[in-house]
């Protein structure tokens, strides 16, 4: 014989009564709750203005002299070819003189263009690492044929892992047109 005692209704209509605010509770701490904590999506907003930034742009520096000693002796110089940037859903990927480039762009306020890319050259026994710290010029383009300007500072570090003496540093600031 099997008897219910007044107790175990009582215990399962509070579980029954606590069960959604616990699972709200605990969709907001693993899922993040919208006010600064992304949870498991992604955690890099949509670029939602002055976004249009995919295009090939012509690079002009501000000091064009050779870069000097060791960076001659590497055959290293300057970028010589256009900077080809496409754009999907705020990821930007860069191509220039064949090296590939990626970071995040937001848009409008910010218009930070930042690429940072390091790669050991084992061919060559060199490490190099380039930089290019930018902005998207004001007015951010609307569209594809807007026109748009990067203004910015392209460095290039490059050291052999045999030699100490070799070794090349490149710091230029730029203007890049689309």
């Amino acid at each position: 014989m099997h008897t219910e005692s007044p107790r175990s209704t009582r215990s399962s209509k509070a579980v029954t009564f606590l069960r959604v605010p616990v699972l709200l509770a605990a969709g907001m701490m693993t899922m993040g709750s919208g006010m600064g904590n992304p949870g498991c999506g992604s955690s890099y907003p949509d670029c939602e203005e002055g976004c249009a930034i995919e295009g090939t742009y012509t690079l002009q520096f501000a000091d064009t002299s050779p870069p000097g000693g060791g960076c001659e002796r590497l055959g290293v110089g300057l970028p010589k070819g256009p900077l080809v940037l496409n754009v999907s859903d705020g990821y930007v990927t860069g191509e220039l003189d064949g090296i590939t480039l990626s970071t995040y762009y937001y848009g409008e306020p910010s218009r930070k263009l930042d690429f940072s890319v390091s790669q050991l050259l084992t061919d060559q026994k060199l490490d190099r690492t380039i930089r290019i710290t930018s902005t998207v010029a004001a007015p951010s383009p609307r569209s594809s044929t807007d026109r748009s300007v990067i203004e910015g500072e392209y460095e290039l570090r490059l050291a052999s892992s045999e030699n100490i003496d070799l070794q090349c540093f490149i710091q230029r600031n730029f203007t890049a047109t689309r």
